[in-house]
C-alpha cells in the first residue's frame, strides 16, 4: 500500500500524453487506503476522464543528504483519471512498483493489466550541440533532485534523478544504458524536467507556483567531448553521491536542451483551453 510508505499529503507530477505532446504537472496528492490518488491542481487540471496517467510520488523534504543507495521511498505510478473536475481528478492505479534505494518494497497490478509492447525504433543517439559552458545555476545548488518525465509506449515514465543545471536552464543528469529509461530515451528524445522548491517554501505555496518544469530534447555527452570532464567535475561538486558511477563504462551523461519552461502560469493558460471536464 502506497500510504503505507508515502506521507498522506504529498507533492505528484502528474503527466500524460495530449496528442503527441507531453504534459506534465505537479499536483497535490492525497493518497487512499485503496492506493488511489486524489489530485488538485491549483491553476487547472489539464486532463480527462480515462486518460492514461503517470504519477510520480516520492518522500522527498528536500533537505536531504543524499548517498548512492537513494534512500527515499519513490514509485511511478500508472494510473487512469477518473473524476475530472476543473481542479482536481481520482487516479485509479493499473500499476506501480513502490522502490526504497534498489529494492521493490510494495508493488501492484491490476487484473489482467500488461506492461505494454514499445514497437518504436531506435534512433540514433545525437550529441550535444554545445561548445561552451555557461555558468551553473547557483540557486539551485541545494536542490539535488528532480523528475525526469520521459516518453515510453502507451503513458510517460518518471524517475527521480540528480541533476546538475545552468544558468541557460540546461539539465545534465546520468542513466546507466540498460535501464528502462534509457531505452526510451533511444526511442525519442523529447522529454520534461520537473523541479520543485519544497525545501524553500511551505506545501501550499510550493504547490501553486514555485516549480519549473522545462520542455526539452536530449542529447549525449560521450567522454570523447571536450565538455565532458568539465561537466563531470561540475556534476560531481553538486552531486557528491553520484562520484562512483562515473567509473561504470555503461553510465551516459545526458544534456537536455530546454525548448521551453514551462512555469504554471504559462501551462494554465496553453491548457486550460483544452480542458475537457464532462
Amino acid at each position: 500500500m502506497l500510504a503505507r510508505y508515502l506521507p498522506p499529503r504529498t507533492y505528484a507530477v502528474v503527466s500524460a500524453y495530449e496528442g503527441d505532446a507531453l504534459v506534465g504537472v505537479i499536483a497535490a496528492a492525497e493518497i487512499g487506503s485503496d492506493d488511489a490518488v486524489d489530485l488538485e491542481f491549483p491553476k487547472v487540471n489539464p486532463f480527462r476522464d480515462g486518460q492514461a496517467l503517470t504519477i510520480h510520488l516520492d518522500n522527498r523534504t528536500g533537505v536531504e543528504s543524499f548517498t548512492p543507495e537513494l534512500l527515499v521511498y519513490r514509485a511511478s505510478v500508472k494510473a487512469s483519471a477518473t473524476r475530472c473536475r476543473e481542479g482536481s481528478l481520482r487516479a485509479v492505479p493499473v500499476e506501480y512498483e513502490l522502490r526504497y534505494s534498489d529494492r521493490v518494497v510494495d508493488s501492484f497490478k491490476a487484473p489482467g493489466w500488461e506492461y505494454p509492447r514499445d514497437a518504436r525504433p531506435p534512433v540514433a543517439p545525437r550529441e550535444t550541440p554545445l561548445k561552451r559552458l555557461a555558468l551553473a545555476d547557483e540557486r539551485e545548488r541545494d536542490n539535488k533532485l528532480g523528475v525526469w518525465i520521459t516518453r515510453a509506449a502507451d503513458r510517460p515514465h518518471t524517475t527521480v534523478m540528480a541533476f546538475l543545471s545552468s544558468v541557460d536552464d540546461d539539465i545534465f543528469l546520468i542513466s546507466h544504458a540498460d535501464t528502462f529509461k534509457s531505452k526510451c530515451l533511444a526511442r525519442d528524445g523529447r522529454c520534461l524536467y520537473a523541479i520543485d522548491h519544497r525545501a524553500s517554501y511551505r506545501f501550499e505555496k510550493a504547490i501553486d507556483w514555485n516549480y519549473t518544469i522545462i520542455r526539452g530534447e536530449t542529447f549525449t555527452v560521450p567522454r570523447s567531448n571536450p565538455l565532458f570532464e568539465e561537466l563531470q567535475a561540475r556534476f560531481v561538486e553538486k552531486n557528491p553521491w553520484e562520484l562512483g558511477f562515473f567509473t561504470d563504462p555503461k553510465v551516459v551523461l545526458h544534456h537536455v536542451r530546454p525548448l521551453e519552461v514551462m512555469c504554471p502560469e504559462k501551462y494554465a493558460r496553453r491548457l486550460a483551453p483544452r480542458a475537457d471536464f464532462r
